[in-house]
């Protein structure tokens, strides 16, 4: 198949502007590049235009209105749109709406951003997902909470990584919970009590052609209430449930309408007590943190280029190369308090690399949604129970890190492998 010429518009606030020339060789001729900072170095703005057909750097995509976008798109006569993030999907699919050009519909961006269409569209397809309700004021949430009990989650319909989250424990929480009848309609959904997993993996043509499940000690609830780490290691694929993980992937991207050719995927599930894969919801993107590094690592393929080389039309040029092996992650997130002290090491077995961040001394405070750790692992797995070794590095982490004045933590009772709410 003979490669689609450009140029293409990127919308882009990932770090991946230093590769771009590994997947568009011709980038001087087809790129044009609208990126926050990503991985540019401040003096190096002007050798990196050079590389570009054309590049802006802008301190957020959002600086730029969708006009000004359109008319860039115009200027350079672009062919493809093409984004990585969780905020441009809906905007992409609108661009490519009005300039007519190829790509992800407005519709399928929609059911792979909005909880409430996602998750009736595969409740209507007779997979698993938690009871939820559209709700604008406090009644409607109350009469939902007297319905299916507490705790109750609470979430933007259209948030990631858990921003905007609200987990309900009683009806003080919910009398305490701002009134907003004139916002944006909200997401009420029942508890799920289940361990928490992820598959990452690659779609097209609205069929899985790659998916990998991995193991998580919490969703990114309990890292943005509690700073809880964000943990995550590949399963062994003859563990019982990876099958089950996997198949549940193919039919959640099946239900869902179609992405075009090749494009990433991070799907949230979880497992119950009583043996029941429950989708918690699915992004047509690369996870975050590490999730694209370790991968690329176990399979030779950067998630971040496979979708852009698929929204570009040249996804028969990836190339999936496994080398076998399991990896995992670990983001050690700022409690909020004083850190007084840092592992410089890590000497646990499996270990491939550690690299502390934070500044022993300081007092960290609150930040919204996830933010920058003050270590980060990566970690190789060996054995048939990847929870029981997540644990351990837990437990290694737990003994090891010292805080002074510490004002909040994982409770006890959420240490266990049970008992987690659906992440947002």
């Amino acid at each position: 198949m003979k490669a689609e010429q450009g140029p293409f518009l990127l919308l882009n606030t990932k770090k991946i502007v230093s590769r771009l020339h590994e997947w568009f060789p011709d980038a001087a001729r087809e790129l044009v590049v609208v990126t926050t900072r990503a991985d540019i170095p401040a003096a190096d703005i002007s050798a990196y235009a050079r590389r570009f057909l054309h590049l802006e750097v802008v301190p957020s995509l959002w600086e730029l209105s969708d006009d000004e976008l359109l008319a860039l798109a115009r200027r350079f006569g672009v062919r493809r749109i093409l984004s990585l993030g969780e905020r441009e999907v809906l905007r992409a699919a609108r661009m490519r709406a009005e300039l007519g050009l190829p790509g992800q519909s407005l519709a399928s961006a929609t059911a792979y951003r909005d909880k409430h269409v996602m998750k009736s569209t595969l409740a209507a397809a007779g997979i698993d997902v938690a009871p939820m309700r559209k709700f604008r004021t406090t009644d409607d949430l109350a009469e939902f909470a007297w319905k299916f009990g507490f705790p109750v989650v609470v979430k933007e319909l259209d948030s990631g990584a858990s921003n905007g989250t609200v987990v309900l424990m009683d009806e003080e929480d919910l009398r305490a919970l701002p009134e907003r009848a004139t916002a944006a309609p909200r997401l009420a959904e029942a508890w799920v009590e289940g361990d928490f997993y992820h598959v990452n993996g690659l779609m097209k043509d609205g069929e899985v052609v790659l998916a990998v499940p991995s193991r998580n000690l919490y969703s990114d609830w309990f890292s943005v209430a509690y700073d809880a780490p964000t943990m995550t290691g590949m399963m062994p694929d003859d563990h019982p449930l990876s099958e089950r993980l996997r198949s549940t992937a193919r039919q959640v991207v099946a239900a869902l309408p179609a992405v075009p050719d090749l494009c990433a995927f991070h799907l949230e599930l979880f497992h119950t007590a009583d043996d029941r894969v429950v989708v918690c919801e699915i992004a047509c993107r690369a996870g975050a943190a590490l999730v694209s590094d370790v991968h690329e690592a176990v399979l030779g393929v950067n998630f971040h280029g496979a979708s852009l080389l698929g929204q570009a039309g040249r996804g028969d040029q990836v190339e999936i190369r496994p080398t076998g092996e399991r990896l995992g992650f670990v983001w050690f997130p700022p409690a909020r308090g004083v850190l007084r002290a840092l592992p410089d090491t890590c000497p646990l077995p499996g270990t491939v690399s550690y690299r502390p961040c934070g500044d022993v001394g300081r007092r960290y405070g609150s930040t919204p949604g996830l933010g920058r750790p003050i270590a980060e692992m990566v970690f190789r797995l060996t054995e048939p129970d990847t929870g029981a070794e997540l644990r351990r590095i837990e437990e290694w982490w737990d003994d090891n890190v010292v805080w002074e004045h510490r004002t909040n933590a994982v409770p006890d009772r959420w240490k266990t492998p049970r008992r987690k709410p659906a992440d947002a």
